[in-house]
């Protein structure tokens, strides 16, 4: 190569390294104002299990090309481990919908024993290729011995289509997610009532 265009590749490799740097965004699912559903101050839950499908196991989120198509951006991504994230949210949820601080998961036990245990699959946590936010999942509430008490399908979409904005689809996906604890809160309040009756 003559020495003009060694010259030349090397200050477009430097142009290129020296250009923008890109920019990353890293969003966290947060705990939502929740309206009271029961005073169970006196119980205890544990949230014993979240799952969630593999392609969620990612900092990268994923968004719904067409219906079974998935694209991630490593321009946006989750702050944390979205498992160890929805933990934590759902037992602030939790507790201030069922007005009880004694709500563990496993992330972090309580020590007292549980009266209501909790198990949740979530089967869809994205944006769909309409650009609404969407959560579809399934849960069960069983009592400390491990009885199935109840059993339960719940699917929420965002009223907005939030299309090629993270902000409005990670408020949207919090929304819904609040939206889901708020059901299973629901749930365990009459169960219990149904107990103490």
């Amino acid at each position: 190569m003559s020495k003009p265009l060694t010259l030349l590749a090397l200050a477009l490799l430097l142009a290129a390294c020296g250009g923008p740097a890109t920019v990353v965004r890293y969003y966290v699912i947060d705990p939502v104002d929740t309206e009271v559903v029961g005073d169970l101050k006196n119980r205890s839950i544990q949230i014993l299990d979240i799952k969630l499908p593999q392609y969620l196991e990612r900092f990268q989120i994923a968004r719904r090309q067409d219906s079974n198509q998935l694209t991630f951006t490593s321009n946006h991504q989750w702050g944390e481990n979205l498992r160890k994230n929805l933990y934590r949210t759902m037992t602030r949820n939790l507790s201030s919908a069922l007005t009880t601080a004694d709500v563990g998961s496993a992330i972090s036990r309580t020590l007292s024993a549980p009266d209501y245990l909790i198990r949740i699959s979530i089967e869809a946590f994205e944006q769909d290729s309409n650009g609404y936010a969407v959560i579809a999942a399934r849960y069960q509430v069983s009592n400390a011995s491990g009885k199935v008490l109840a059993t339960e399908v719940f699917e929420a979409t965002a009223e907005r289509a939030s299309r090629d904005s993270y902000d409005d689809m990670i408020r949207d996906l919090q929304q819904l997610f609040g939206q889901l604890c708020l059901d299973a809160s629901r749930v365990v309040s009459e169960l219990d009532e149904q107990h103490a009756g």
